[in-house]
C-alpha cells in the first residue's frame, strides 16, 4: 500500500540469507544512503538475520551485491519531482532502478512490503514492478495549534508518511488556541501566544531535515486574518478591535443561556471574532518581517496563509476599517479579504514563496499562481471548475477530514477529482490532496490513533490508479500495513493500550480492550457539536484530558472487519467452521462483562461506561439467540433496536453484522454518513 501501477508476479522466490548485501550505483545522495541503511537495518531486525555490511555507501563498490539500487540524479524534495521506480526480483538478485534518489526511496518502501515469510525463512516473490504516483501532491495536515503536538510525534508521523509514499507535511501552526513556532524577530509570539508550548527554531530545522531525508516537504500554515487570537495576544496592535487577548478557544459560549444549535450558528456568523486589521500598513510591515524569518526555517517553496472562516463582522464594526473600505472603493468585507490576500501574496512572492490559501482565499482578481485548498463539502461542486479555469492550482482536502471519524473506506472512495470536473480540467488544475486532522479533539496522546491507519487509505487514493477501489482488498492490505506502521513508525497501538491502562492503573486491560475494540466514535461533527453545546463541556480548555473511550476508539475496528468477513462467508455458504468461529466470538463478547465488572470495582471511569459493557453482552446474546432460534427474528429485531443509539459518544461497530444474523442478510456499507 499504495498499490503499484504495474505488478507482474511469477513463480519462485528470492530468499534472504546471511550473505545478503546491497550496492548503490549513482551520484552522491545522503538521502538515499541513509534510506538504504535504514532499509538494511529494518530487514535485519525483521528477519533476525545478521547481515555482513556495517554501513553501505556508493563509494564502497559491491559488484556481487544481491540488491542493487541505481539512480541517475539526486534532487531536492519538491512537488513534481520524479518519484517513479522499477523493481525486478529474480531467484538470484533484486534490482531497484529510478531516475531520482527519491524515486529509489519510494521503491525501497515497496520492496520492504514485498518481504514475506514461511516456515523456511524470509523471501520476496519473484516479481517485476513499475510504479509512479497519480498525483504529485499527497499530503497530511496536522493541527499543532489547537493542541500542541510534540516534535517526536511529528517525526513518527513523517516516518509513517514515508512508508505510504506521502510527500507533503502541512503543519497548522497558529490558531486562536496557540502560536507554535519560536520567532526571534517577534519573541512575544511564543512568550504570550503559546502557553509555553512551541517549537524552537532548532527543532523546526531538524524536523524539516528529517522530512527531507524521506522525500517529504514541510509547509507551514499561519492562519490569517481570522483564527488569530494567539497572535493578537502577543501583538494586539494588529487587531481589528481592542480586547484582552489570550490564547483560547475561538467561540466564547460559557455565558450564553440555553445554548442550542441556532444560537451557536448565530455566534459563529454574527459575532465579531479576533481578526487582523488589514487596513494598516503596520500589519504588512509586521508580516513582511515575519515571513522573512519563517522562510529561513521552512525552505520549501510554499507558505500557507489560511484565509478561512472570517465572517468579517469585526471589520464591519470598526469605523476606521469601514472608512478605509469607502476610501478605496472596497464594497464589502469579501473584497477586503481579497485585498488582504493580495497583499500577503506580494509579501510571499518577495520571499520566493508560493502562497496557499483555503478556498475562501479565492477571488476573481487572485493571481493565478496562488494554490487553493478546497475543503468545503459540496454536492454539486462548481467552485473547483471556476478555480481551475482561472488558472489556480487546486489541492483537495474535502472528503479527507480525518477528524470527522469516518471509516477508512469513505475516504478511500472519495476521489480528488469531483464528478463535475472533466479529465482535462483535472489534469490541468488538480495537484493532489491532503488528509487533514484538525486538533479540537486530538492531542499528543491520541493524534496517531486518529490519523492512522486511515491516512494510509488516503495515501493510496492519491498515489494509485483511479480504478483501484476494491474496499475489501484495501482493508486486507490496510491491516497488514497498520502492523508495519506501528512497528516501524507510529505509536498508535501503544498509546491506545496506555490510555486503557490508565483507567485501571494496571496492564490487565484485556476485558477493556474486548469492549473498546468494537467501539467507534460517533461520526461527523456530532461529537464536536456536543463539546460546544453541552453545559458540562463549556468550561473545557486546552488542558482538558482527551482520554475517554471516544478519544481512544479507532475509527475502524479491525475486530469488526474480521467479524464481518466471517458473517459474509457464513451467510454465503453456511459453513460449520465459520459458524463455530462466529459463536466463539459472540460468547467472548457475551461473557466479557463479568471480567469488566470485576475491574470496574476499582475504576471510577469503568463504572461510568459500564453500560457499554452490559450492552455488548446483550448484543452478543441476541446474536447467539438468532443462530440458535432463527424463527424468532421479529422479536429479536425489536430487542436489537434499543442498542442502535450512541452512548458515551461511541457506537458499536458490529451492529450491522449482528443484524445480519437476525435477518440472514448482510447490508452493504453506507456510502455516506450524516455530519450532524
Amino acid at each position: 500500500m499504495p498499490r503499484p501501477a504495474s505488478v507482474k508476479l511469477t513463480e519462485g522466490t528470492f530468499n534472504f540469507t546471511p550473505q545478503f548485501t546491497i550496492g548503490i550505483e549513482g551520484p552522491e545522495s545522503e538521502k538515499l544512503t541513509a534510506a538504504v541503511n535504514r532499509f538494511y537495518s529494518q530487514i535485519g531486525k525483521r528477519t533476525g538475520i545478521y547481515f555482513p555490511q556495517e554501513y553501505i555507501t556508493p563509494t564502497n563498490k559491491n559488484p556481487g551485491a544481491q540488491l542493487v539500487v541505481s539512480f541517475q540524479k539526486a534532487v531536492l524534495p519538491q512537488i513534481g519531482m520524479d518519484e517513479s521506480y522499477h523493481i525486478a526480483v529474480t531467484h538470484q538478485n533484486i534490482t531497484l532502478t529510478a531516475t531520482t534518489d527519491i524515486g529509489a526511496i519510494r521503491g525501497l518502501e515497496t520492496l520492504y512490503q514485498l518481504i514475506m515469510q514461511n516456515g523456511s525463512g524470509y523471501y520476496c516473490p519473484v516479481a517485476e514492478i513499475s510504479d509512479y504516483p497519480r498525483f504529485k501532491w499527497r499530503g497530511l495536515m496536522i493541527d499543532a495549534a489547537r493542541h500542541f503536538i510534540p516534535i517526536e510525534v511529528l517525526k513518527r508521523n513523517i516516518e509513517a508518511m514515508a512508508i505510504v509514499k506521502m510527500n507533503v507535511l502541512h503543519l497548522h501552526l497558529s490558531d486562536d488556541e496557540g502560536f507554535r513556532v519560536e520567532s526571534k524577530v517577534y519573541p512575544k509570539l511564543q512568550q504570550l501566544g503559546s502557553n509555553g508550548q512551541f517549537y524552537t527554531q532548532d527543532q523546526i530545522k531538524d524536523l524539516v531535515n528529517f522530512a527531507h531525508e524521506r522525500g517529504i516537504i514541510v509547509i507551514p500554515e499561519f492562519d490569517l486574518p481570522g483564527h488569530s487570537t494567539s497572535l493578537l495576544a502577543a501583538y494586539p496592535f494588529l487587531a481589528s478591535y481592542p480586547a484582552n487577548y489570550r490564547p483560547a478557544k475561538r467561540y466564547k459560549m460559557d455565558t450564553v443561556k440555553n445554548l442550542n444549535m441556532m444560537k451557536l450558528m448565530k455566534i459563529i456568523n454574527q459575532s465579531p471574532l479576533p481578526t487582523i486589521d488589514p487596513t494598516k500598513e503596520s500589519t504588512y510591515i509586521f508580516f513582511d518581517h515575519f515571513i522573512a524569518e519563517m522562510s529561513t526555517l521552512f525552505p520549501d517553496q510554499y507558505f500557507h496563509v489560511g484565509a478561512d472562516e472570517n465572517n468579517g463582522v469585526a471589520w464591519d464594526q470598526n469605523p476606521a476599517i469601514v472608512a478605509f473600505m469607502k476610501a478605496n472603493n472596497i464594497k464589502n468585507t469579501n473584497e477586503l479579504q481579497a485585498y488582504f490576500v493580495k497583499r500577503m501574496y506580494a509579501i510571499a512572492k518577495k520571499h520566493n514563496k508560493q502562497l496557499i490559501g483555503w478556498e475562501e482565499a479565492y477571488n476573481q482578481d487572485l493571481p493565478s499562481d496562488v494554490i487553493i485548498e478546497k475543503w468545503k463539502p459540496s454536492v454539486n461542486d462548481t467552485l473547483t471548475n471556476h478555480i481551475i479555469h482561472h488558472g489556480n492550482p487546486v489541492i483537495v482536502s474535502n472528503g479527507y477530514y480525518l477528524d470527522l471519524s469516518l471509516p477508512a473506506y469513505i475516504q478511500y472512495l472519495s476521489d480528488p477529482v469531483h464528478a463535475n470536473v472533466s479529465k482535462t480540467d483535472a489534469d490541468k488544475g488538480i495537484t493532489g490532496g491532503e488528509a487533514a486532522l484538525w486538533g479540537e479533539l486530538a492531542n499528543s496522546d491520541n493524534e496517531e490513533i486518529k490519523a492512522w491507519p486511515r491516512a494510509a487509505a488516503v495515501a493510496e487514493g492519491m498515489w494509485s490508479a483511479p480504478n483501484v477501489t476494491d474496499v475489501d482488498d484495501m482493508y486486507r492490505r490496510l491491516w497488514s500495513v497498520d502492523y508495519e506502521l506501528n512497528n516501524r513508525a507510529i505509536g498508535g497501538n501503544y498509546n491506545y493500550e496506555k490510555i486503557l491502562s490508565t483507567w485501571i492503573n494496571s496492564n490487565d486491560i484485556a476485558p477493556i480492550k474486548t469492549l473498546t475494540d468494537v467501539c467507534v466514535p460517533v461520526k461527523g461533527y456530532r461529537r464536536l457539536m456536543n463539546v460546544m453545546l453541552t453545559p458540562a463541556n463549556l468550561q473545557s480548555n486546552l488542558a482538558s484530558p482527551l482520554s475517554g473511550i471516544a478519544d481512544v476508539a479507532y475509527c475502524d475496528s479491525k475486530t469488526r472487519w474480521q467479524f464481518r468477513q466471517l458473517i459474509g462467508a457464513y451467510l454465503a455458504k453456511h459453513d460449520t467452521t465459520d459458524l463455530n468461529k462466529i459463536k466463539d466470538q459472540l460468547i467472548q463478547w457475551q461473557d466479557n462483562n463479568f471480567k469488566f465488572t470485576r475491574l470496574a470495582k476499582n475504576s471510577p471511569y469503568l463504572q461510568q461506561i459500564q453500560e457499554l459493557s452490559i450492552r455488548l453482552s446483550s448484543i452478543a446474546s441476541i446474536g447467539l439467540t438468532a443462530i440458535n432460534t432463527p424463527n424468532n427474528s421479529e422479536a429479536l429485531l425489536k430487542q436489537f433496536q434499543q442498542y442502535q443509539a450512541p452512548l458515551f459518544e461511541v457506537q458499536f461497530a458490529i451492529l450491522p453484522e449482528i443484524e445480519a444474523l437476525i435477518t440472514g442478510k448482510l447490508k452493504a456499507e453506507p456510502v455516506t454518513y450524516t455530519m450532524f
